[in-house]
This record gives C-alpha cells, sequence and structure tokens, in this order.
C-alpha cells in the first residue's frame, strides 16, 4: 500500500508540479521513473496497467508548450539554451534508427523498439528544452544517482536478509543480469561525486552507498559490469577532489566486498581471462562476427531495429534469437553504418562537451562550481563505465547513458552561451532542496 501511496505523490508532484516550479518537475520524475522502474521493483504492490510514466510524460510537454510560450510573450523570460554538438549528434542517430524502422525486414518486431526509440528522442529534446539552469541539472543528477542507490539497498538486502540473488536469476527492469550490473555499475562514479560535490552532512548516504553499489554488481555475476567499473577506477581517482579519503578506503572496500560476495562470485569474476574456453564468451564473438555480414549485406539501414536477432543464426550465431551481445554491433546490424557513426558521434561529443564545461569551470572555487565540476566527473566516469561494458551487451534504448549524454550536453551549452557566470541568490528553501547555482548570463 505505501508503494503505491509513494507513486501517487510521486507521479502527483510531477504532473501537479509542472503549475509550480514548471516543466522541470515533470522531467525529474520521469527520469526517475525511468532509472528506478517502480514497476519491477515494487511489482507485488502496485496496481497493473497504470501508465506512471506517460502521466508525467504529458504534463513535460503541456508545460513546455507554456514554457515556450511564456518565453514567446516575455522578452525578459529565461531563453532555452542552443544546441551543442551532443545534441545534434543524437538527433540525428534517433532519426536514423527511426527511419530504419520503415526498412525493416519485420516491421512487427520493430514496431516495439521503434516505439522505444521514438520515446528516448521525445523525452531527450523535452528535457533539452526544459532544463536551463544548472541548479537543475544538479538536482536531476542527484535524482538519478539516489535511485541507482535505493536499488542497490534493495537488491543487497535481499541477498543479506532472504538469500536471494533477484539481480542474477531475474535481471532488472526488463534487462538481464548483465544489463542489469552494467546499470548499477555507472552508479559507482555517480555516487562517489555525489559525494565530492556536496559539502553538507548528508553526503555521507552517497559515501555509504558506494559499497551498496559493487556488492550489487558483484552478486550480478556480470564480469563486463565488473571490469567496466575497473576500467573507470583510474579516471575517478584522477578526478575526486578527496582523493586521499578514497585511496585510503578503497582497500577495505575491496576486501569487504569480496567477503560479501563470496566464493562463487569470485571465482565468477577470477575466469575473466579464460575466455578462449567461456562458452558465454565464445557465442558472443559469433554474435559479433553475424551481427558484422549482416551490416555488410545491409549496409545503409541494416535489417531493421532489433531485427538482427531474427536472422542471427543463419549468419553463424550459436541459436536461434541470439542477440549481437555489443551496443556497436548490435546498432551496425539492425541501422546501418551510419547509425554507428553518429552513435559514436555521440558518445565522443559528450565527452568532449564535458572537457570544454570543466575547462570553463576550472577557476572557480565557490560550492555552485563544485557541484558542477562534481556532475560533469560523475557523467564522465559513469559514461566510461557504460562505454565498457557496451561491448558485451546490447542497451541500446537504456536510458541511463542518454540521461547522461543530456546533462553533459546541458551543462556546458550553459557555460557556452555565458560570458560570465555569477551566483544566484539561494532562496529561503531548504538548501538541500533548492541550491544555489550557477547562472548563465546573456541568454
Amino acid at each position: 500500500m505505501k508503494q503505491t501511496l509513494m507513486m501517487i505523490v510521486l507521479t502527483f508532484c510531477g504532473t501537479a508540479g509542472v503549475l509550480i516550479n514548471g516543466p522541470f518537475a515533470a522531467i525529474a520524475v520521469y527520469y526517475l521513473f525511468a532509472v528506478l522502474r517502480p514497476q519491477f521493483i515494487w511489482q507485488w504492490a502496485l496496481p497493473a496497467g497504470i501508465p506512471w510514466s506517460q502521466f508525467v510524460a504529458i504534463a513535460a510537454l503541456i508545460g513546455a508548450l507554456f514554457l515556450g510560450l511564456k518565453s514567446g510573450l516575455d522578452s525578459g523570460a529565461s531563453k532555452s539554451l542552443k544546441m551543442v554538438a551532443a545534441h545534434r549528434w543524437f538527433i540525428v542517430f534517433g532519426v536514423w534508427v527511426c527511419i530504419s524502422y520503415f526498412t525493416a525486414q519485420d516491421k512487427q518486431v520493430a514496431w516495439f523498439w521503434l516505439q522505444e526509440y521514438a520515446k528516448l528522442l521525445v523525452m531527450f529534446c523535452l528535457a533539452s528544452y526544459v532544463l536551463r539552469r544548472p541548479s537543475e541539472a544538479w538536482r536531476l543528477y542527484l535524482i538519478v544517482t539516489a535511485a541507482l542507490c535505493y536499488l542497490a539497498y534493495e537488491m543487497t538486502s535481499l541477498y543479506v536478509f532472504e538469500h536471494r540473488i533477484d539481480i542474477y536469476h531475474n535481471g532488472y527492469g526488463g534487462l538481464d543480469n548483465n544489463g542489469a550490473g552494467l546499470m548499477i555499475a555507472m552508479g559507482v562514479p555517480l555516487a562517489i561525486f555525489a559525494w565530492d560535490g556536496i559539502r553538507r552532512w548528508w553526503r555521507w548516504i552517497f559515501a555509504l552507498s558506494v559499497p551498496l553499489l559493487l556488492h550489487t554488481v558483484m552478486i550480478s555475476y556480470s564480469r563486463g559490469a565488473m571490469l567496466s567499473v575497473l576500467i573507470a577506477a583510474p579516471v575517478i581517482i584522477l578526478r575526486i577532489r578527496r582523493r586521499g579519503q578514497v585511496i585510503a578506503a578503497l582497500p577495505l572496500a575491496i576486501v569487504a566486498i569480496a567477503i560479501m560476495a563470496g566464493p562463487a562470485v569470485r571465482s565468477r569474476f577470477f575466469s575473466v581471462g579464460k575466455y578462449e574456453v567461456d562458452e558465454s564468451a565464445n557465442s558472443r564473438f559469433a554474435s559479433w562476427e553475424a551481427g558484422f555480414k549482416m551490416a555488410n549485406d545491409y549496409p545503409l539501414f541494416g535489417v531493421g531495429i532489433r531485427n538482427s536477432s531474427i536472422f542471427s543464426h543463419r549468419y553463424g550465431a550459436d541459436i536461434e534469437g541470439r542477440v549481437i551481445h555489443s551496443q556497436y554491433m548490435q546498432v551496425l546490424a539492425d541501422s546501418g553504418y551510419p547509425a554507428l557513426f553518429f552513435y559514436c558521434g555521440l558518445v565522443l561529443s559528450s565527452f568532449l562537451a564535458i572537457r570544454r564545461a570543466r575547462s570553463r569551470l576550472k577557476t572557480r572555487k565557490d560550492e555552485n562550481a563544485d557541484h558542477l565540476r562534481a556532475l560533469l566527473s560523475g557523467v564522465e566516469g559513469s559514461l566510461i563505465v557504460f562505454v565498457f561494458g557496451a561491448f558485451f551487451l546490447s542497451l541500446e534504448v537504456f536510458e541511463l547513458p542518454y540521461i547522461l549524454t543530456l546533462l553533459s550536453a546541458q551543462v556546458w551549452a550553459m557555460c557556452r552561451e555565458s560570458e560570465q557566470l555569477v551566483v544566484e541568490p539561494s532562496s529561503s528553501m531548504d538548501p538541500s532542496i533548492d541550491l544555489p547555482c550557477v547562472v548563465p548570463q546573456n541568454q
């Protein structure tokens, strides 16, 4: 019952909140639902068939229309940010993938995935228009991070108290154990830099969540997710301000997590180097080769969105219906070489946006700049986790990396459009809810 009440309250905040706080309220709740996926974690408690996300998405659209009308009528109102390269790459990628539906070998299979891509594209464009203030970017970052920390808490609780490894046996939110493990792994740098960027006592909530996140990655049995965190670790240590505390805590965290995970998980992790005799690894290699062959036969638009699993076996995969098991090869096989080019452009432009925004904020020493630098570093680390993990998984409609791309693009757009950044006076509200922020002038 309490879960249903919470969903009602959150949905009300996202819909009615548009009247008070503008469309950002709906965007924030929509992306909270996209990451948390409450219909899965509270499946036993929530009534079936209620489109919670759809309500707030409609509210976001209506709020954006009113925001546009207000901006047009009021010359003093805040204007939308100009697009940067990451925005353009995403739009071109999304449009191209949607076009590949019309050339799909089996449109019935492609239809579901077309709808998923269309939702990603529409909400990304809406959020790009609505998200204009650095304080909003920081709040959205904290909301996404808190959702991942909560999921890690729930999954660890099931493991410790009920001896259940649901993330391994059932995955999460429509993702298998590997996809769910990578999603939680992306939360590690986000939580670390949330702790690093906050000066108040509640930053320790995020610090204490890091072991839970790491432990959840371990019990997912996803070697790709485990390796992805290790790949991102040097960047995390390089970027973090409280480097000494992190380095001091790292050995203790590793030992504690290894003990909690148990011998089976440790054995799974150390089997990474035995890929020559690993059936799972070999099936991935075969599916990658099949995807490459498909792309060569259908180079412009591919075989159609998620149609590659229909043809993978005849192109050399080990079983019927085998997905490509690589984000990059999946995009290539499904939507052709141009789609992969646009996707790589999106990823690279996101990292470039982070670099440029960080450079613009380099000389600032105030708390507001600390928030933005922490956001950029957390997004950078999380995207590194995803970019590496995506070599082994097909996660093309996985929303979290697109949220991070949005944040990197928006912060850089804010920095780029301002000759001078000034500190916005804080309100009388609780600072943990309405954080003071840096706002761009001359918009």
